[in-house]
């Protein structure tokens, strides 16, 4: 790799571009209209709420939409994101940093990506909505403690990235 530090800036850049694209279509577009944003949410819901949000994105004719940000934008950001965090660390010669570096972008696309494929079934996007309301409880949604752990893993996938860019060797 000849210029491997723009490759990383790139793809840093990308990552920010396809997160903020995300950011603006959710809050201009869908959170007008829906009670709330299980991705952004920080406090307790059940699965009730979500049947409720694909009810309320169904009618509002915004369930292509939000599909097309969770299944695709959203891939595009977890891959772009994973890969430059794993290229940060690799970029440190010590090998401690390199596996850190991957194990925690492996941790992070594995948690983002299995909380888009739980809200896709759980909101009918991924299903064609024949998920069993049985299945709904009136419990905290498994999703929720997913989106919980997916942002501490972001968080420390951000602080060590900036630590490693920051130490040669």
């Amino acid at each position: 790799m000849k210029k491997p530090l723009a490759l990383v800036r790139g793809l840093g850049f990308g990552a920010l571009g396809l997160f903020l694209l995300m950011v603006a279509i959710l809050q201009i577009k869908i959170a007008p209209n829906v009670a709330f944003l299980p991705q952004a949410e920080f406090s307790a819901y059940p699965d009730s709420a979500l049947v409720n949000l694909s009810e309320a994105l169904r009618e509002q004719g915004l369930d292509r939409i939000y599909k097309a940000v969770l299944l695709s934008i959203d891939f595009l950001f977890i891959t772009v994101f994973g890969l430059w965090v794993m290229l940060v660390h690799m970029m440190r010669s010590a090998v401690a940093w390199r596996f850190w570096g991957v194990a925690i972008a492996a941790l992070f696309m594995a948690l983002d990506f299995s909380e888009n494929m739980m809200l896709a079934t759980r909101l009918g996007l991924a299903t064609k909505g024949n998920l069993a309301l049985t299945d709904l409880t009136a419990q905290i949604s498994a999703v929720h403690w997913v989106t919980l752990t997916k942002f501490a893993v972001a968080g420390i996938c951000l602080l060590s990235a900036f630590l490693a860019s920051r130490k040669r060797g």
